[in-house]
């Protein structure tokens, strides 16, 4: 009996491992259009601004850091930083100009706006934002693909973009996004 019960706890451990591989296999596997479009559903969801988690899920860590400099020495710091950091961090010299309306510098080579969200390249978001993600023109070259994105329906404004992402570690990654 005492010999059962340890071979029905090892398949039970085996079986619980497995079933955590599947759910990994699932992410990997998922296509370049089903990242973008799970992305701004659930980004675009959150009104409380706590995105750490969805950025670190699906967004290259160049740009998620690039986006976060601009953000701590163009706004107020959130503390996470010391001083020192923050005024060394800040005091780097970055290419701007003005692009499409937007005032956009150059962080460690990926341009960013100054006064707008960055993934969707907008200060306000519109209810039929939340509810209208279509996403469709997928180009894919290896590693790379280029999918187009339509945010919102009907009488309010839509945003178009194209957003570049990369395989890294086997997971599609966001590294640009650009109207």
């Amino acid at each position: 009996m005492k010999s059962l019960t340890h071979k029905l706890r090892i398949a039970f451990v085996f079986l619980f491992l497995l079933s955590f591989s599947n759910i990994s296999l699932a992410d990997e596997s998922k296509s370049p259009e089903s990242i973008v479009h799970d992305f701004y559903s659930a980004y675009l969801q959150d009104q409380s601004g706590g995105n750490e988690a969805l950025v670190k899920t699906y967004v290259s860590d160049d740009l998620a850091k690039s986006i976060n400099d601009s953000i701590m020495c163009n706004y107020d710091s959130d503390d996470s930083i010391s001083e020192s950091e923050l005024a060394k961090k800040c005091a780097q010299k970055h290419e701007c100009k003005q692009d499409k309306g937007n005032y956009i510098c150059d962080w460690y080579g990926i341009w960013v706006e100054t006064d707008v969200n960055y993934f969707t390249k907008s200060q306000d978001v519109f209810l039929s934002w939340r509810t209208n993600i279509n996403t469709f023109d997928v180009i894919q070259k290896g590693s790379d693909s280029l999918v187009d994105v339509v945010l919102g329906n009907g009488s309010e404004p839509k945003a178009r973009f194209k957003v570049l992402l990369k395989k890294d570690n086997g997971n599609w990654k966001i590294i640009s996004v650009a109207e």
